[in-house]
C-alpha cells in the first residue's frame, strides 16, 4: 500500500519549472530561466474557482492587492508588493490597456469567461516594457488555439438576498473553428445587474474576436476587443445617524443617485512572428485603441444651487512594437523598439460655468536589448537596458540585471535588479491651468532575491526578500502661485517578503497556500499651516516632509485554496482570503491656520469562497456556489471622508452556473 502511494505522489507531473512563460522577457521563455518573481494562473485554476470577476481571480493572488469599489462596472484596478495600481502595466495578449489620462489599468473590461492564462511578473521589468511597468507586469491571455470546431455558452445569476434571484446575470458565448491552416474565435459576453445598493445598476456588452493564420515559417495573428457598459455610480456608503443627515443627492445606501458613467473601449491588434532560421525569430505588432469615458455628476452648489455637469474623454492610441530574437546555444540576444503616439480630447459642460475643451497628444520611442548568457546549464545571466524618448519630459534609462544558479536539482536562486519608471500621465501634464508640463518620470530600484523549487513533480514552492523604493512620486500640491499643480515631491520605500507552496496530493486533492508581508513608508509634503489674507490677497502656506506608514497598503495578506476532484465527476473550490488593516489619511482644518492629519482604518478581513460542480454528460456542468460565506462586512477602497463608511463590498453573494461546451 506504501508502495501505491508513493507511486502516486512521484508520477503526478503537476507542476514543471519547464513551463514557458512570454511576459517577463517578451519571448518564450522557460519559467526556471526567469529571475523575477512570476505567477502564472492557468485556465483550470481559473475554472476551479468558479469566478463571476476577474478580480475574484486576482484576489486569489498574494502580493496582489485588488481594489473595489464594490458596484458592477465600478472601476477594478490593483497594487503589487505595495507599488499602486497606475505603476501596473496591464496587457491583454500583450495589448497595454492602461489609460493615459491617470495610468490606471480598468480591469473590468476584460470578461473573466474570456481568460485562457494570466501571466504575473512582480519584479523590474522597465527595461523591456519601459514607461507603467514601475511595480509590476500583468498580462491577461485570452488566445487560444483550436484542434476541432467547438462552441460554448454560459449562463450565470448571482444575488445577495434571495428576494431578488437574478440581481445580477452574465450570459457568456464562444465559438472557436480551425479552417485549414487558420482558425477564427468569436465570443461575446451580455452582463446586467440591479445592484445591491441604489443606484448600482449595470448594463454591459463585451465582444472578443481573433484570426489565427499558422504558416511553414510565419503565423499572423488579428484580434478585437469591443466592451461598452453604463453604471451607476452611488459613490462612498453615507454615514446616517443623528449628527449625520441624508446626502442631498442620495439616500441611506448611496452618495449620489444622478451619478453616471458610460464606458467604450475598442483595442485591436495584428501580430506577426517570422521564424526566419531555426535560431532567429521577428515578431511585429501593431496595436490601436479608442476609449470614451462619458460621465454625468451633480451637486451642491452655492445655498439653494444645484450644478450639473457632463465630461466626455475621447482618447486614441496607437503603437508598433518590433522585436529581433537570436536563440544560440548558450546566449540568447534580443533587439526591441517600440513607439506609441496618444491623443487625448475633453469636453466639459457645467450648469454652473462655460463649457470646456482641452486637447493633448504625446509620442514616445523605446529602444531596448536583452542578453541572456547560459553557463554550463548551471547558471543564467540575463542584463538588458532601455532608453525611451518621451515628446514631454525627454530621455529616461532602464538597466536591468537578473541572474539565476541551480543550486541543487530543481532548485534555482535568483537575484534581480532594476531601475523602473513611469511616466507623468495626460491629467498630471495637460490638464487646464494645472496641468505641469516639466514634471519628470516617478523612477526607482527594485531588488529581489528568491528561492524556487520543484522538488517533487507535483511541488512548487518560493521564497522570495525584495526591496523597492520610489523617488520623485508625483503629487498635487499649492505651487509658487499658491495654485494647486502635481508635483515631484513625494518618497515611497517598500520592504517586503513573500511566500508560496503549491502541492498537488494523489490525484484528486490540489492546495496552494501564498502570503506577503510588507513593510511600506511613505514621504509625502503636507500641508501644516495654511492662511489666507482675505484683506491683502495674499496667502501663506507651509509645507513640511512627514514619513508615514504607507497609505492604502495592508501589511500582510494571505491566500489559501483546495481543489477537490471527487467522484462521479463533482469538484470542490474552498477559497479563503485574509488581509490585514490599511490606512488613508485626510486633512484636518478645525484648527485653521494650523493642518493635521487624521488617519482613517479600513479594517482586517477574512473572506471564504465556496463552489461545487457537477459534470452532466460530456458536454456539461452545472455549479452552485457563495461568494463571502461568512457574509463578513469589508471594503478595499476609502470614501472621501472621514466620516463616511467608504465603498462596501457585496454581502454574501449565492451564485449558479449552467455551462455547456461541445
Amino acid at each position: 500500500m506504501l508502495f501505491f502511494i508513493l507511486q502516486i505522489l512521484i508520477t503526478q507531473p503537476i507542476y514543471e519549472m519547464d513551463e514557458v512563460v512570454v511576459t517577463a522577457r517578451r519571448y518564450p521563455t522557460l519559467l526556471k530561466d526567469v529571475a523575477v518573481a512570476v505567477m502564472i494562473i492557468e485556465k483550470e485554476h481559473i475554472e476551479a474557482l468558479q469566478p463571476i470577476t476577474l478580480g475574484e481571480v486576482l484576489h486569489a493572488t498574494a502580493g496582489i492587492d485588488f481594489k473595489d469599489y464594490g458596484t458592477p462596472g465600478g472601476v477594478a484596478s490593483m497594487a503589487v508588493r505595495g507599488i499602486p495600481s497606475h505603476g501596473i502595466l496591464v496587457l491583454v495578449d500583450g495589448h497595454p490597456i492602461n489609460y493615459i489620462t491617470n495610468g490606471m489599468a480598468d480591469l473590468s473590461v476584460v470578461d473573466v469567461n474570456t481568460i485562457e492564462r494570466i501571466e504575473i511578473v512582480k519584479g523590474p521589468v522597465s527595461s523591456v516594457y519601459g514607461a507603467n511597468a514601475l511595480g509590476a507586469v500583468v498580462n491577461i491571455i485570452t488566445e487560444r488555439e483550436f484542434s476541432k470546431s467547438e462552441i460554448g455558452m454560459k449562463i450565470t445569476s448571482s444575488t445577495t438576498t434571495l428576494d431578488t434571484l437574478f440581481q445580477t446575470s452574465n450570459i457568456f458565448t464562444e465559438l472557436g473553428m480551425p479552417v485549414h491552416n487558420s482558425q477564427l474565435r468569436l465570443a461575446g459576453a451580455y452582463t446586467n445587474s440591479h445592484g445591491f445598493r441604489s443606484n448600482s445598476d449595470l448594463g454591459k456588452y463585451h465582444v472578443i474576436g481573433s484570426v489565427l493564420h499558422k504558416g511553414d515559417d510565419l503565423d499572423l495573428r488579428a484580434s478585437i476587443l469591443y466592451d461598452d457598459k453604463e453604471y451607476g455610480i452611488p459613490g462612498p456608503m453615507p454615514l446616517v445617524d443623528s449628527l449625520h443627515p441624508l446626502p442631498q443627492f442620495g439616500d441611506s445606501t448611496a452618495t449620489s443617485l444622478h451619478d453616471r458613467e458610460r464606458d467604450k473601449t475598442l483595442l485591436g491588434k495584428i501580430d506577426t512572428e517570422w521564424s526566419i532560421t531555426d535560431d532567429v525569430s521577428w515578431y511585429n505588432k501593431i496595436h490601436a485603441d479608442r476609449r470614451r469615458t462619458a460621465f454625468h455628476t451633480t451637486y451642491a452648489g452655492l445655498p439653494g444651487d444645484t450644478v450639473s455637469e457632463d465630461y466626455d474623454y475621447l482618447s486614441h492610441t496607437i503603437g508598433f512594437n518590433t522585436m529581433t530574437h537570436l536563440h544560440m546555444k548558450t546566449f540568447d540576444l534580443t533587439l526591441g523598439l517600440d513607439a506609441h503616439y496618444d491623443t487625448l480630447q475633453t469636453h466639459s459642460s457645467s450648469t454652473l460655468s462655460t463649457d470646456t475643451t482641452w486637447r493633448a497628444s504625446s509620442h514616445n520611442l523605446g529602444a531596448w536589448s536583452e542578453l541572456r548568457i547560459s553557463l554550463a546549464d548551471l547558471v543564467t545571466v540575463t542584463s538588458s537596458i532601455r532608453f525611451d524618448r518621451h515628446s514631454q519630459f525627454g530621455g529616461f534609462l532602464s538597466p536591468g540585471l537578473g541572474v539565476v544558479g541551480m543550486i541543487k536539482q530543481n532548485i534555482w536562486l535568483k537575484f534581480s535588479a532594476g531601475k523602473t519608471f513611469r511616466a507623468p500621465t495626460f491629467n498630471d501634464l495637460y490638464w487646464p491651468h494645472s496641468g505641469n508640463p516639466d514634471l519628470e518620470p516617478e523612477h526607482g530600484w527594485a531588488y529581489e532575491i528568491r528561492m524556487e523549487g520543484s522538488p517533487l513533480p507535483q511541488m512548487l514552492s518560493a521564497l522570495s526578500l525584495f526591496l523597492r523604493n520610489v523617488s520623485d512620486r508625483i503629487a498635487w500640491l499649492p505651487a509658487e502661485d499658491n495654485l494647486w499643480q502635481p508635483q515631484n515631491v513625494n518618497y515611497l520605500a517598500v520592504r517586503g517578503m513573500g511566500f508560496e507552496w503549491r502541492h498537488h496530493v494523489y490525484s484528486f486533492v490540489e492546495y496552494t497556500i501564498q502570503a506577503t508581508y510588507l513593510d511600506a513608508r511613505q514621504k509625502n509634503d503636507e500641508i501644516v499651516y495654511s492662511y489666507y489674507d482675505w484683506i491683502a490677497d495674499t496667502s501663506h502656506t507651509v509645507i513640511e516632509e512627514i514619513e508615514r506608514r504607507a497609505a492604502f497598503t495592508p501589511k500582510l495578506n494571505v491566500m489559501t485554496r483546495i481543489d477537490f476532484k471527487l467522484p462521479n465527476r463533482w469538484q470542490a473550490n474552498i477559497a479563503g482570503s485574509y488581509v490585514t488593516e490599511r490606512a488613508n489619511y485626510y486633512p484636518n482644518y478645525n484648527n485653521y491656520p494650523v493642518v493635521s492629519m487624521d488617519t482613517k482604518i479600513l479594517d482586517p478581513y477574512f473572506i471564504i469562497n465556496v463552489a461545487l460542480s457537477k459534470k452532466l454528460f460530456s458536454y456539461a456542468k452545472i455549479t452552485a456556489g457563495i461568494k463571502n460565506m461568512l457574509n463578513n462586512s469589508y471594503a478595499t477602497q476609502f470614501g472621501y471622508t472621514l466620516d463616511d463608511l467608504d465603498y462596501p463590498m457585496p454581502h454574501r453573494t449565492f451564485f449558479v452556473r449552467l455551462a455547456m461546451h461541445y
